[in-house]
């Protein structure tokens, strides 16, 4: 390659058959969509995003998360780069990981409250080492004189 490539070019190197691998430039443009992809969810939680329907929040935080998700795969691990037949097989096992996740959620019962599982009490009540006046008073009256 010529000394006079871009920055964004593969630096080629003799001692790897797979190819070149990607320059600094090259891995700080993948940072910084990264860091906008994140603020772009982190977004969704504030106006003018915030008041739009719950629908369609979600949906647009399934992408954005499945397209970090793509870029993180494909460029810090490596699947990129490497053979076809690899990246493959991570889909495989992807697809098989995320089936199983969603036929789990649906197969289990869903609480009333996320924060408050079923058939718990909500909190006991406490006693107090001192009784209340008024429960003073009821029992000085429930007393037979």
């Amino acid at each position: 390659m010529s000394q006079h490539a871009s920055d964004l070019d593969f630096e080629h190197d003799g001692h790897h058959q797979g190819g070149g691998h990607p320059s600094v430039l090259f891995y700080n443009i993948i940072a910084i969509s990264l860091f906008v992809v994140t603020a772009l969810e982190v977004g969704v939680l504030y106006p003018p995003l915030s008041e739009a329907g719950t629908y369609f929040r979600v949906i647009l935080l399934i992408v954005l998360s499945i397209g970090k998700f793509a870029i993180v795969v494909a460029f810090f691990m490596h699947l990129f780069f490497d053979a076809p037949l690899l990246t493959f097989l991570f889909a495989v096992g992807m697809v098989i990981a995320t089936g199983t996740v969603a036929a789990l959620i649906n197969v289990m019962p869903a609480a009333e409250h996320p924060l408050q599982p079923r058939g718990k009490p909500k909190h006991p009540p406490v006693e107090s080492a001192t009784p209340a006046p008024h429960a003073l008073l009821e029992w000085k009256n429930q007393r037979p004189s």
